[in-house]
Parts: C-alpha cells; structure tokens; sequence
C-alpha cells in the first residue's frame, strides 16, 4: 500500500531591506483576494451526482466521495484527467456491489462504517509511475484514489467490451479490497507465521519482478513481493475478486514448475505449498478475527469470494 504524507507549510515572508526587515503592525488590513483557489473551501452547486453520493455514501457510511478536480488530493508533479460525470455513479455502484455489500451480508454494516476509509478521489486518467500504470492508492486507510476511470463504459456492454470491461472492474476492485485489508490488519495484526513462509523473496526492487518469476517465488503477484504487508494484502484481494478457481489454477502451476527438472532451475521449495500455506493463514485470520468466511462454508451457504464473484458478474450486466 502506497502510504503518501504531505506536509503543507504556511511561511510567513518578511520583507527584508539593507537596514532591517519590516513587519506588520495591528494597524494593517489584510485583504484576501477572492480569486486565489482554495481559501474558501469547495464552492458548487451540488447536482444529482452530489445528492446521489449524500444519499449513498456520507449518509450512510460517513465517505466522502471527491469527483471535481482537486490538485490539492493529487500529486501535483503528474498530468492527470478529472473523471467524467456520467461514470461517478456507475462506478461508485460497483465499489458499493463488490466491495461494501458483500461484506455487509456476511457481518452487518457496523464493520463496514467502523473500518472502511472515510474519503474516495476520483481520477478520470491513469497515473504513471516510471512506466507502471497507477490504477489505486491509499492514504493511511483513510482515503483510497481510484484512477482510469474515462476508461470505463457505464452503460451495459456489448460481448466485445466485456473482456476490458471486467478487466476494468477487477483492477478498481482489487485496489478497494486490497487497501480495505491493510485497514483489517492494521486493527488487529495477522499471525507472524505468514512472514516466515518466503520471508527470502521480499524485496524493494519488486517492479524488476515478473508474474512467473514471482510464481516461482510462492507469491500471488509481483507486487506481493514487496514485503509481507502487500503480500497478506494482495493475497486476500486477488482471491476475492479474480477468484478461487484462478488461485487454484496458479497454486497448480507453480508446483508444476518445482517439479519440473528442466524449469526448476535451482528452486528449493514448492512455491505453491507456500502460497496454500498463505492462503490457509487468510482463512484462519478472517474468520477468527473478522467472523468473515473467505469461503463457502456450507453447502448453500456463501462465503466472501463467492459474493464478490458474484457481484463483479452482475455488474457486467447493468
């Protein structure tokens, strides 16, 4: 998770001469020019996109959802697009179906409001990161920006966009689950354990790391090898929202690589012992700590996954 502190410091500038400085007495008036951006607060006129979003999201949930441009919200060194109206709603539905109620079906809307982060920016643009495509991010577990959102279709699609349009919905979805994780296990911490299954593939240099290269390694993705925080994260997030059946494929594929003589290449451990071993802790973690099933429990009886499986699906059609 991408954590982003800024600091704004209000200097005071004095005037400084070859014989002294000068400084204002009480005596002088201070005039504030209207036109400087910001002293005065957010000034517009709400529309039905704002109604909606009280309705929805502060009034429900205390969130704030940020669709104007705000350069104060972003990072002033990148060249980003304002996300257009006409997708605020659509997407902010699915961020509603995929990530709030599912959750709120298995432990009530207590957990939600209690955890969730209180503010969402929406950018209409990708950001790029010395050629990575920023799709997400977050800020303390606070606020979560999502951008790439022009890229989305609002309207129902046609069986050549559904590819990109799931792709879409996946990648916006697994930013919200993944940074919702880090707000679980900054509350309460999962098992040490977890850090000692590949704790030799973490590293800083994670971007020079390909997806079989961090296959081989015992982890879900390249960015899972940042540290053990991102991978408990990416973990829990990819399941959910690409699914059980793709975990399982790549558990089955990287143990077909260890066992393979010819692409082992040195491998010392199962790479996907390791990731079922991760997996195993997620469930344990969820239910124990949370009272959330990352699986059916039951014979018609939902877990996590299946909801928000479910969820991304019905999104495709509306």
């Amino acid at each position: 998770m991408k954590k982003i502190f800024k600091y704004i410091i209000l200097a005071s500038i004095t005037t400084v001469s070859l014989l002294g400085s000068y400084s204002c007495s009480k005596e002088d008036n201070i005039t504030v020019d209207p036109n400087i951006v910001g002293l005065g607060g957010d000034d517009f006129t709400p529309t039905a996109v704002d109604t909606w979003l009280y309705e929805n999201f502060v009034k429900n949930y205390n969130m704030e959802v940020k669709h104007r441009f705000n350069q104060f919200e972003l990072d002033l060194n990148k060249v980003l697009v304002p996300v257009r109206e006409d997708v605020v709603i659509p997407a902010m539905k699915i961020i509603k179906r995929v990530w709030i109620t599912p959750y709120e079906t298995m432990v009530g809307s207590t957990f939600i409001k209690t955890l969730a982060p209180k503010k969402f920016v929406l950018v209409g643009s990708p950001q790029y990161n010395n050629g990575i495509i920023l799709v997400g991010e977050a800020e303390g577990g606070r606020k979560i920006t999502i951008f790439r959102l022009n890229w989305f279709n609002p309207a129902p699609v046609t069986n050549e966009e559904r590819a990109e349009q799931k792709d879409l919905i996946q990648s916006m979805m697994k930013t919200v689950h993944h940074e919702f994780v880090h707000t679980m296990h900054q509350t309460v911490m999962y098992p040490e354990e977890f850090m000692n299954i590949t704790p030799a593939g973490y590293t800083a240099s994670w971007t020079n790391i390909d997806n079989e290269e961090a296959m081989k390694l015992g982890f879900i993705s390249p960015y899972a090898c940042a540290n053990s925080n991102e991978d408990f994260a990416e973990t829990i997030s990819r399941i959910l929202v690409y699914g059980r059946a793709a975990f399982d494929k790549r558990v089955a594929d990287a143990t077909a690589i260890y066992k393979d003589p010819v692409k082992n290449a040195g491998m010392t451990y199962d790479p996907g012992e390791a990731l079922r071993k991760k997996e195993a802790i997620a469930i344990s973690y969820l239910k124990d700590v949370w009272g959330v099933d990352l699986y059916d429990p039951a014979p018609n009886v939902k877990g996590l996954e299946t909801l928000v499986q479910e969820a991304i699906a019905a999104s495709l059609e509306q």
